[in-house]
């Protein structure tokens, strides 16, 4: 049975009974709708317009499409997503950057409202809210247009849970674009650039000195680099083993996780001498530990580069020293992970084969390899081709 009942202006209350609860009280599935002015006018037209909407209302409840209207506020809901889903199944850092997105920018917004009442005009709205510079606690600049990528990214991702759950039979994201990312100019460091940096590293601590260098020689991700044990290092065979990353610290402790591309572990040769380095390295980790005693905090663990006490340097304290160096020493303004971009920089320029590098840089195949860096492939392909002007007909005309 269903029916319909005027709401009042232009709306309209459609309801259709569907049976009997438990307890034997009758259920009833009810949905508001808007008529346009034009159909008020006619009776005839406004009661046709209404049976249909009530039989297709009918069919959806019939066919258990029917999702309540739900009158939890997204803040509400982010605390459910959290506890049900994100925890449990994603990544702590990206847990973590989901939680920050919600916190600083979407909630401020759009926490009030109930997740049932979102519709894409409210997130158009919001969206060009966070364009704007005062967004940021940088005013002049703004949110990056990676910043508001993955803002639109924690959206999705929340409101797409939301219609798992039949909370909402559609997310309001799902037919709008999304923003766009503007593919900054990929920045590293140049051959002299290189042995300028490893020289002034010489004035600097063995384990800082030795962090910047296998970042720069192998292309280690920052949480790769700080995961690192001597268990790892093969020198016989002058490998590092890269298993384990650290990407953030979790009630104090280090969260330890597979690999960013899950493969079981990658080998990655090192130079002979870079490998003494580590050597003569090793012999001051053991004799600061054995001097430490009772006070080692290693718990277990033997982490290459640690804090003093065996614990592993936090991920932000290695970005913090690299701009420590850098503006100390001069070196060119290039990030902590601009580092992997010039080993694999250096390595297209000396022709290595770019199998080798994928596997070095630890991409998960050598599409991506070539994707990034296609336009340094491109810049050797041009210069080997130009190893054959001696073999021109008219060289020695023209010479």
């Amino acid at each position: 049975m269903a029916s319909y009942q005027k709401r009042g202006g232009n709306s309209f209350l459609l309801i259709v009974e569907a049976g009997y609860n438990a307890k034997g009280r009758r259920i009833r599935r009810t949905k508001t709708i808007r008529v346009e002015e034009s159909l008020l006018k006619t009776k005839r037209k406004l009661e046709n317009h209404l049976n249909q909407e009530l039989v297709k209302f009918e069919m959806e409840v019939q066919a258990g499409e029917y999702i309540a209207p739900e009158k939890k506020t997204i803040a509400a809901f982010k605390e459910d997503w959290l506890e049900k889903h994100a925890v449990k199944n994603l990544a702590l850092r990206t847990c973590q950057n989901y939680e920050e997105k919600l916190n600083n920018y979407i909630l401020p917004f759009l926490g009030h409202m109930k997740v049932s009442e979102v519709k894409p005009i409210h997130i158009v709205n919001f969206m060009n809210e966070v364009s704007k510079p005062e967004a940021s606690k940088r005013k002049r600049e703004g949110l990056s247009d990676s910043t508001l990528y993955e803002i639109d990214k924690t959206l999705r991702v929340l409101f797409n849970k939301a219609v798992e759950w039949r909370i909402i039979s559609k997310s309001p994201l799902s037919d709008l674009r999304r923003p766009k990312i503007k593919r900054k100019e990929m920045k590293f460091l140049e051959g002299d650039e290189v042995h300028n940096l490893f020289e002034a590293l010489q004035n600097e601590p063995s384990h800082w000195r030795l962090y910047f260098l296998t970042a720069t020689i192998g292309g280690f991700r920052r949480g790769e680099l700080i995961a690192l044990q001597w268990s790892d290092i093969d020198f016989e065979n002058e490998e590092i083993i890269i298993t384990n990353s650290i990407p953030a610290f979790e009630n104090g402790k280090p969260h330890i996780k597979s690999t960013k591309t899950n493969e079981y572990s990658r080998h990655v040769p090192m130079p002979s001498w870079y490998m003494e380095l580590l050597k003569e390295h090793k012999l001051e980790y053991r004799e600061e530990k054995l001097q430490l005693g009772a006070e080692w905090q290693g718990e277990g663990f033997e982490f290459i580069f640690h804090s003093g006490e065996g614990k592993p340097y936090w991920p932000a304290s290695a970005t913090r020293k690299w701009s420590e160096i850098r503006k100390k020493y001069n070196i060119k303004n290039v990030r902590l992970h601009d580092l992997r971009h010039t080993m694999v920089t250096l390595l297209i320029e000396e022709g290595a084969a770019l199998k080798a590098i994928q596997q070095r840089a630890g991409h998960s195949s050598s599409k991506i390899t070539s994707d990034v860096y296609g336009h340094l492939t491109k810049k050797v392909s041009r210069s080997t081709a130009e190893k054959f002007d001696k073999y021109n007909p008219n060289y020695k005309k023209t010479h």
